[in-house]
């Protein structure tokens, strides 16, 4: 199947412009009115969500500049890393650049191009007084206009910029870029300049920190909305109409779907994947992307922005993968941020991650497992190892918290039921969860709080939880929680000990005790080593080995001992099997 790429992402050409025809009617009046000096506003904010077209919008506004000299150019704002400084130069320059009457009017009045003499962004300059930094910078970029306006007077000729995505400057956090534009604005509004400045902006982030004021107030407002039930149905007519009758435009209008979505279900009907594939958005086969890329635009998705710091996604995404998605048109690649080169696409991603993530799928599945639990209904090994592995692919802090609560909750009941094995096996998915993101107190915390609810009930499981609380606790030196687990765990192998009948459990009860001690040891604790040790010497004969095992023992305070995991075998039965136990423990 080929597909087109770049043409889904990129917005549509002039002269496939379809709809917001009011919009381009409302933009030749307010230029006619400023050309007749009926308003002094000569610019434009379109805003919208992303993949309303406000980009196609700008393409075609631009074609219907007026008057046979008038210049119109288009900036696509990718900042790449560079100062704001930088970015004023190129757009002065671009003035000087557009006309080749104007050059020699530049050259009378300076040998230089205009930009190059602006101060570079936050370098220290003796400001006059009573003068901000905004002010002085906006004077020295508007010094020469007048001179240039003036020119643009005796030529009837008007100048028109474009600028789309002005929103990414907010993702690079140069908030200094508002004010200053804004009062750029401002000034070539004020002094009737024959300048028009249209620029889009995502209006997810209009209102952030005050963008409103810098922004809309010397400004007219066109607001691009998703597309209507009659526009939807006119645009397939005219580009797919045999989609009409497969679903595409019940879908797309009921949940306002956006220009970019709509070309993404017609890619998907077109290429015979099917409409189920379109809700499900399988991009994999519709954009023909191997795992791993699949996989880093699922990541990118995770993230709240469309701009994604390099040093924090490629912790989880190879380079080499990003670079072959920037070479396929996906997403454009700078020396410290990424983005996707279509707004939209993330929202789709976005769509497909809460649809079908891990997180929603397992937190889906857990309710289920509650509900099966209530009726007696085990979960299943391979669920449980499924439950493992989409945990494992969450990377969201927050989201850890939230499925620990509800897998404690499926433990807890798990308890309950009597399905010891079960609960232990999700209690060590939460355990490896917050090991994953190094919340290790948080982990042996957890481990703990699960161990306390075995106790009385299942000493065996009760004690391997106190012992991973306790090596998590010591990793994080919280000593005094790391010796209250030690010491429980040792209270769990005495009682386990104490409930087998030694006749047939010699090796076990040699083992749990064992273990007694040694957790008795890690927390310094002599006299109850001594206890025990005692106790473990007169429950053998003199003749039996273990006798002589505990009578050569001797007290020697060491280093906390993790206790390595015993796997047990596959059984129907929730309930440890002793001789599963002494057979492993023969093993040891």
């Amino acid at each position: 199947m080929s597909l087109d790429i770049n043409k889904l992402f990129k917005p549509c050409q002039p002269h496939d412009f379809y709809g917001l025809r009011d919009h381009i009617k409302t933009f030749s009046e307010l230029v006619e009115r400023k050309k007749k000096g009926e308003t002094q506003t000569g610019s434009i904010l379109i805003v919208g969500d992303e993949g309303t077209g406000k980009s196609s919008l700008l393409q075609k506004l631009s074609t219907t500049v007026t008057g046979r000299k008038d210049v119109a150019q288009i900036i696509d704002i990718i900042p790449e890393e560079e100062s704001l400084a930088k970015f004023f130069q190129e757009w002065k320059n671009k003035i000087d650049e557009n006309s080749p009457e104007w050059r020699s009017l530049l050259e009378k009045v300076g040998k230089k191009k205009l930009g190059d003499d602006l101060p570079i962004l936050k370098e220290q300059v003796k400001l006059p007084s009573a003068q901000s930094y905004t002010e002085y910078y906006v004077n020295r970029f508007i010094e020469n206009l007048d001179k240039i306006n003036q020119k643009l007077e005796e030529t009837d000729t008007s100048l028109y910029f474009f600028f789309d995505n002005l929103h990414y400057f907010k993702f690079l956090d140069y908030h200094e870029f508002y004010p200053i534009f804004a009062s750029i604005i401002k000034e070539i509004n004020q002094r009737e300049y024959r300048i028009f400045i249209v620029f889009a902006f995502n209006e997810e982030y209009l209102f952030d920190f005050d963008y409103e004021k810098y922004l809309t107030t010397y400004s007219n407002l066109l607001r691009v909305e998703p597309l209507t039930v009659s526009e939807t149905e006119i645009y397939l007519r005219r580009i797919a109409p045999q989609l009409l009758n497969k679903g595409v435009l019940d879908l797309v209008t009921n949940s306002q779907r956006t220009f970019f979505d709509l070309n993404l279900g017609v890619a998907f009907i077109s290429s015979d994947l099917g409409i189920d594939n379109f809700v499900e958005r399988d991009l994999k086969s519709l954009f023909d992307l191997t795992d791993e890329e699949e996989e880093a635009l699922y990541e990118m998705a995770s993230y709240n922005e469309n701009l994604f710091p390099l040093e924090q996604l490629t912790a989880y995404v190879d380079l080499s993968t990003l670079k072959l998605l920037e070479e396929k048109g996906f997403l454009w690649l700078g020396e410290n941020n990424t983005r996707l080169v279509q707004e939209s696409l993330l929202s789709t991603l976005k769509f497909r991650l809460k649809l079908f993530g891990p997180l929603t799928t397992l937190m889906v599945k857990l309710d289920s497992t509650l509900e099966n639990l209530e009726n007696n209904i085990a979960p299943s090994t391979k669920f449980i190892e499924n439950a493992k592995q989409l945990a494992f692919k969450i990377r969201d802090r927050l989201s850890y918290f939230a499925v620990a609560s509800k897998i404690q909750a499926v433990a807890n009941l798990c308890i309950q039921k009597g399905m010891f094995q079960r609960a232990f096996d999700f209690s060590m998915i939460n355990a490896e969860q917050f090991e994953h993101i190094n919340e290790l107190e948080q982990a042996g915390g957890f481990c703990e709080k699960i161990a306390r609810e075995f106790e009385e009930k299942n000493y065996y499981f009760a004690a391997r939880l106190y012992l991973k609380s306790a090596s998590y606790y010591d990793a994080v030196e919280e000593d005094l929680k790391a010796k209250r687990s030690f010491t429980r765990a040792a209270d769990q192998f005495e009682k386990l000990a104490a409930s087998l009948p030694v006749e047939k459990s010699e090796y076990a009860v040699r083992g749990y005790l064992k273990w007694c001690l040694d957790c008795y040891t890690s927390v310094g604790d002599e006299s109850n080593f001594e206890r025990i040790r005692k106790k473990a010497i007169g429950l053998y004969d003199k003749e039996s080995i273990h006798h002589n095992y505990f009578n050569s023992m001797k007290f020697v305070k060491e280093k906390a001992i993790i206790i390595e995991e015993i796997e047990p075998e596959p059984s129907e039965v929730e309930e440890v099997s002793i001789e599963n136990i002494e057979k492993e423990l023969e093993e040891i």
